[in-house]
């Protein structure tokens, strides 16, 4: 995987306006959903924490938690930052995080997984930093199975959403995005590239027609 840290750089200042368009709102919902999977207490680490909307939203449910945030882009952080002022947000890639073994209770990632620039040396060192038998949770798009719902799933991700970012200027990088989750994996084959990370696949929900799962796993 190419390093999309000049991408987000580029898009920061559309990347939640444009989210809002290509999801129908529906972002919220997905986001909402996913942090609804445990109840979150300690120190919790949100990897590609892009503009903050997982970690405030978390911070703000849960005021006690100790939060930190971490994303390569420079730009994306500058937003979160706005977001929230409670959160420790950290300028870094998810193949080499700034912290001790064993120091979190909680990893969290939504929709970036598929850009680390090694999925499997990621999920090492998530591995790593989480403390043994807690939760790490991702939120993905997904490739689709099914011959019908990939032809509209193609049709969404190589024509809507170019389109869009092409009203804000941005045609290049969100035609890059769409590929990126075009190519990712199905929830089955991600299912097990966590299982073959020494972590156990509690739950796995698809939906939004089989676009977007989310992975709830535990540090063994």
């Amino acid at each position: 995987m190419p390093d999309t840290k000049d991408t987000f750089n580029s898009i920061a200042k559309v990347y939640d306006k444009i989210n809002n368009i290509i999801s129908l709102g529906r972002h919220k919902n997905w986001k909402s959903f996913f942090i609804s999977n445990v109840s979150f207490e300690g120190k919790i680490l949100d990897i590609g924490t892009g503009t903050g909307d997982i970690i405030s939203s978390i911070k703000k449910v849960y005021p006690n938690t100790n939060c930190y945030g971490i994303d390569p882009s420079k730009n994306m952080l500058y937003i979160a930052k706005q977001k929230n002022k409670d959160i420790n947000f950290i300028e870094g890639y998810s193949e080499d995080l700034p912290f001790p073994d064993n120091s979190f209770n909680f990893v969290t990632i939504s929709f970036g997984i598929r850009n680390t620039l090694s999925i499997d040396e990621s999920l090492k060192e998530i591995h790593r930093i989480l403390k043994s038998n807690h939760n790490l949770l991702i939120m993905e798009f997904s490739k689709n199975e099914n011959f019908i719902l990939k032809i509209f799933t193609s049709l969404y991700l190589f024509l809507i959403i170019p389109i869009v970012g092409l009203l804000y200027g941005k045609f290049k990088e969100y035609f890059y995005l769409s590929y990126s989750i075009s190519n990712f994996y199905t929830p089955k084959e991600f299912k097990e590239l966590l299982e073959n990370n020494s972590f156990y696949v509690e739950s796995v929900n698809s939906f939004n027609f089989g676009l977007v799962t989310i992975y709830k796993a535990k540090k063994i």
